[in-house]
């Protein structure tokens, strides 16, 4: 495969799993929930300063993340396995309880910073977002650095992995933007359906990093 091909191969698959984790379907009926009692434009100056802190959150989180993990002395086997868990309780709770996960009715706050928590953290940029990103710089990191050197290599996959998070992003802040005709035009019931399969193809994901883990620890169980 020529070298732009591959690397807009690996881009599509660092896409794909970030846009399935934001969730734009599930994140929009919430955002309505919460934004109902505001004029037109306060809800567009919400969705502007949620998207604005969920890609700085996100972003930061990417680069950190990994200097954490060291610092922790974490295989990344270790975290793709925990991750792979985590996303799947997340998918499945997302399944059987109506709403998003970690969006109590007790925490929908109604005052000015509903923009910032819990639109942008935990919604947008949440466990599920956070873990996905660092699992991608990770998969993607050994590949570019032998491309490119470390730690070249790896920082390239980051960038790859906030370009694509910033997308996401910048789709979910235009459909919230058009949040009232969206609706209007699909169906409060049909962005449901959509939900509900996004989060089924999340479960699909999970199991196949738990997967990815557990068989790279039986192949190199020292680590070495």
């Amino acid at each position: 495969m020529p070298p732009m091909l591959s690397f807009l191969h690996d881009f599509l698959l660092i896409f794909i799993p970030l846009f399935v984790v934001i969730d734009p379907a599930g994140t929009i009926p919430v955002y309505l929930a919460l934004t109902e009692h505001y004029q037109e434009a306060q809800r567009r100056r919400i969705a502007v300063r949620a998207a604005t802190v969920a890609a700085a959150t996100g972003v930061l989180f990417v680069f950190l993340g990994q200097a954490t993990l060291r610092f922790l002395g974490v295989r990344f086997e270790d975290f793709q396995i925990a991750g792979g868990v985590l996303l799947a309780i997340l998918a499945v709770i997302d399944l059987l309880i109506p709403g998003k996960p970690a969006v109590q009715q007790g925490t929908l706050d109604p005052a000015e910073h509903v923009g910032v928590v819990p639109l942008a953290v935990p919604l947008i940029v949440g466990p599920a977002t956070m873990t996905t990103s660092l699992l991608l710089v990770n998969t993607y990191g050994e590949k570019y650095n032998n491309l490119f050197g470390t730690p070249f290599g790896q920082g390239i996959v980051a960038c790859m992995v906030c370009a694509a998070l910033l997308i996401n992003i910048a789709i979910l802040l235009l459909a919230m933007w058009h949040s009232g005709r969206l609706t209007a035009l699909v169906g409060r019931n049909t962005m449901a359906v959509i939900n509900k399969i996004v989060m089924i193809l999340l479960a699909a994901i999970a199991v196949s990093l738990v997967r990815q883990g557990v068989v790279s620890i039986i192949r190199n169980p020292s680590g070495g």
